[in-house]
C-alpha cells in the first residue's frame, strides 16, 4: 500500500456524530435536534444567535421525535426505554430543564401526531384500548383532559388540526388500510360531541396518502401515488371533493415542508436515491407560484427532516453524503451558500478521502433491472478481484441510499481501509423507483426478490472486479431474512453472512411479533401456512455451508429473539459455524455505544477471518 495512504480508525466510524430533526421555537432563534453526540440518540438545544449547544434529556433510552410547543417554552419529545418500541411522550420546560409525562403509560404505544396552532392542543394515536390496534386521541395538554376521537379495529395515524384559529373543530388522520400493502386513505375528523368523520380520498385502485397540511384556504395538501406510480404533490378541494397533481415527476417526492406562514412549500424529490429540493411560492389558495432559489449541499446529499425556520426565509434539513457526517443545513433564500448549523465530529477521519459509489443496474432472473450501488476501495490492499460484501437492507419497503453512516460502519471501514468491495442493491420490493416496483414482491412473489440477490451475484462475478469464491452479505430485519434465504437457496454462492436480528420462520414470527404489527406484516407476507413454510429459511438450515454471525437484541419486539435462536440452534445442530451474539436492553437496532463498537468490531474480525484471509478450504 502506498505510504500516502490514510490510516483509518474503527472507532471513528462508529462513533461519527450524526444530528436530525430539527424544530424551532416561533422566534427562529433557538432549534431543537436530535444527536448521537452523547453515545446515544437524545435532544439538545442551539441558541443560533451565539451557537451554543445545550444538551437536554439523558433518559438512558432513545428519544425518537421532536415538536416544539407553539407559544411556549417548550418541547415534546418521544422516548422508548431500552428499545421496547413502547413509546412515551414528555413535555420539556426549556427553561427549567424539567420535564413531565403526557397521558403516558406503560405498555402503551403513543404515536404523537401534531400540536394545534396555539398549543393547547396535541393529537396522537395510541393502543390503549387494544394492543393490535391504533385510535385517534386528543389531549388539551393544560387541563389534561384526553379525549378518545375515533375508534377503530386496524391503524390510525394523527395528523394536523383545523387551521385559521379554528384548532378545535377538526383534526386530519390517515387510516392504514391493513387489507392490502401500500394503501391508506385521508380522513377528517370531527372534534365535536358527536366526532364526524369525513372521507377525503375515497378511491378504489391501491393508491396511498402520506403527510397532508390543511391551508387556511381549507384546502388540503398532500403527497401521494393516487393513480399513479411515482409520489407527487396533490391539492384535495374537502368541499367539492375533486384532486389534482400540482407537482408530477418520474421519481418519488419523499419528503415537503410548508412555511410556518404558509407562503412557501419545498418538495425534497429522490432522484436515483439522491436527494434534489425544489422550492415554491404557495397562493393562497393552495396552488403553486413562482420558484425559489435556494443554495445547493454539497453534490450527492441524501435529505431529511426538512423543515422552514420561524421568522426566516431559509430552509432547514439535515443531509449527509459519503464524505459528509450527518449535519444539519440553512438553505437561506437569495444567497449562494448553505450554512452549516451543527458541526458534528468526524472523529479525524479523512472525509475526503471516502470511496464515492457507482450507480449500477443489474439484470435478474426475469430481465427486471436492479438498482445498486457499487463501492470499490480507492487503495486496494492487494491487486486483482477483490472480496465483497453484499449489504441488504430491511423493510422490505426501505430503499439503501449511497450513505453508510450508523448503519454498515464496519463494512465502512473495511471499504476505506480498502479490503473489500460492497454491494448495495434495491432489489424489488424496495421504495424509491416506483409503486410497481415496491410492489413486485408481495406475498407469493418473495422469493423474486431473493433472485435479484442471487442475480447480484452472478453479475459481480461477471465484473472481473470481485472474486467470485469470497463474497458474503449481510442484513438486519427482513434484510437478515434475505441473508438467510440467500445462504440457503444458493449455498454454494456465499463465503460468509452476518444476520441481524432476522426473521427464520415466518410462521413464527407472525406469532410473536408484536400484536399492533401483525395484520400490517401479514398483509406483505401472506397468511397461507403452506406459503410461509415455504419460504421460511428455517426449513432449510441445513444447506448451509458458510459461517454466520448472528446479532440481536433481547428486548426486540418486531423480530423476537426466537427467530435468531431458532436458526443458531439448527445450524450448530448440523454442525456448522456460527457465532450468536445477543445485546441487553436492545431492541429493533442497537443505539448503545458500547453495543455498536463490540458488533463492528465483531464484524471486522469475522469479515477477515472468513473473507479477507479465509481458510484454504475457501
Amino acid at each position: 500500500m502506498p505510504d500516502d495512504v490514510p490510516a483509518y480508525d474503527l472507532e471513528a466510524f462508529v462513533r461519527v456524530e450524526s444530528s436530525d430533526s430539527p424544530v424551532f421555537d416561533d422566534t427562529g432563534r433557538w432549534m431543537a435536534f436530535r444527536s448521537n453526540r452523547s453515545g446515544v440518540w437524545q435532544a439538545w438545544l442551539c441558541d443560533l444567535d451565539t451557537s451554543e449547544v445545550t444538551p437536554l434529556t439523558d433518559t438512558g433510552g432513545v428519544i425518537y421525535q421532536l415538536a416544539m410547543r407553539p407559544g411556549h417554552r417548550e418541547l415534546l419529545y418521544v422516548a422508548d426505554d431500552g428499545g421496547d418500541e413502547q413509546f412515551q411522550l414528555h413535555l420539556l420546560d426549556l427553561d427549567m430543564l424539567q420535564s413531565r409525562p403526557l397521558a403516558s403509560r406503560p405498555r402503551v404505544i403513543h404515536n404523537v401526531g401534531a400540536w394545534s396552532s396555539d398549543g393547547r392542543l396535541l393529537s396522537y394515536a395510541s393502543n390503549l384500548r387494544e394492543p393490535s390496534a391504533f385510535d385517534l386521541y386528543v389531549l388539551d395538554v393544560d387541563a389534561d383532559d384526553e379525549r378518545l376521537v375515533l375508534e377503530q379495529d386496524g391503524m390510525l395515524e394523527a395528523g394536523r388540526f383545523a387551521p385559521n384559529g379554528a384548532d378545535d373543530t377538526h383534526v386530519l388522520a390517515r387510516q392504514v388500510n391493513l387489507d392490502y400493502p401500500g394503501d391508506s386513505t385521508l380522513l377528517r375528523v370531527g372534534l365535536g360531541d358527536e366526532h364526524t368523520v369525513e372521507v377525503l380520498t375515497a378511491h378504489s385502485d391501491l393508491s396511498d396518502w402520506f403527510v397532508a397540511h390543511e391551508l387556511a384556504s381549507g384546502a388540503v395538501l398532500a403527497l401521494t401515488n393516487d393513480g399513479r406510480d411515482f409520489t407527487g404533490l396533490q391539492r384535495i378541494d374537502p368541499t367539492s371533493g375533486a384532486r389534482e397533481y400540482l407537482v408530477e415527476r418520474d421519481w418519488d417526492i419523499e419528503g415537503w415542508a410548508i412555511s410556518p406562514d404558509e407562503r412557501r412549500i419545498a418538495l425534497v424529490l429522490n432522484e436515483d436515491g439522491v436527494s434534489r429540493i425544489e422550492a415554491y411560492r404557495l397562493t393562497s389558495d393552495g396552488r403553486l407560484g413562482d420558484a425559489i432559489a435556494l443554495p445547493a449541499l454539497p453534490s450527492g446529499a441524501v435529505v431529511t427532516s426538512v423543515t422552514w425556520r420561524s421568522g426566516r426565509n431559509s430552509l432547514v434539513c439535515a443531509a449527509e453524503t459519503p464524505r459528509h457526517i450527518p449535519d444539519l443545513w440553512e438553505l437561506p433564500e437569495g444567497e449562494a451558500e448553505p450554512r452549516r448549523l451543527t458541526t458534528g465530529d468526524a472523529r479525524g477521519l479523512p472525509l475526503e478521502e471516502l470511496p464515492l459509489p457507482q450507480v449500477v443496474r443489474y439484470p435478474s432472473f426475469d430481465g427486471r433491472e436492479i438498482p445498486a450501488f457499487l463501492y470499490l476501495p480507492e487503495h486496494p490492499t492487494r491487486p486483482g478481484p477483490l472480496p465483497c460484501l453484499v449489504l441488504v437492507h430491511g423493510g422490505p419497503e426501505m430503499q439503501s441510499r449511497p450513505p453508510l453512516w450508523a448503519r454498515y460502519s464496519a463494512p465502512q471501514y473495511l471499504l476505506a481501509r480498502g479490503d473489500v468491495a460492497l454491494l448495495v442493491p434495491n432489489v424489488r420490493g424496495s421504495t424509491g423507483y416506483g409503486k410497481a416496483y415496491s410492489h413486485a414482491d408481495d406475498v407469493e412473489l418473495r422469493m423474486d426478490s431473493v433472485r435479484d440477490l442471487l442475480a447480484a451475484v452472478d453479475w459481480l462475478t461477471g465484473s472481473g472486479q470481485v472474486d467470485p469464491t469470497r463474497i458474503g452479505v449481510m442484513g438486519g430485519s427482513y434484510g437478515g431474512f434475505m441473508v438467510l434465504a440467500a445462504i440457503t437457496e444458493a449455498p454454494e454462492r456465499w463465503a460468509a453472512a452476518i444476520d441481524l436480528y432476522g426473521i427464520a420462520n415466518f410462521e413464527t414470527f407472525l406469532e410473536h411479533t408484536g400484536a399492533w404489527r401483525r395484520k400490517h406484516r401479514a398483509r406483505e407476507y401472506g397468511t397461507d401456512p403452506a406459503f410461509l413454510h415455504s419460504i421460511s429459511p428455517i426449513h432449510r438450515a441445513g444447506e448451509i455451508r458458510c459461517p454466520l454471525l448472528v446479532f440481536q437484541g433481547d428486548h426486540d419486539v418486531r423480530v423476537p429473539p426466537e427467530e435468531s435462536e431458532q436458526i443458531v440452534e439448527m445450524v450448530r445442530h448440523n454442525e456448522g459455524d456460527v457465532e450468536y451474539v445477543v445485546y441487553p436492553e436492545e431492541g429493533h437496532g442497537f443505539h448503545k455505544v458500547a453495543h455498536r463498537l463490540d458488533l463492528a468490531r465483531r464484524v471486522v474480525e469475522f469479515v477477515e477471518r472468513t473473507l479477507i484471509s479465509p481458510p484454504a478450504s475457501h
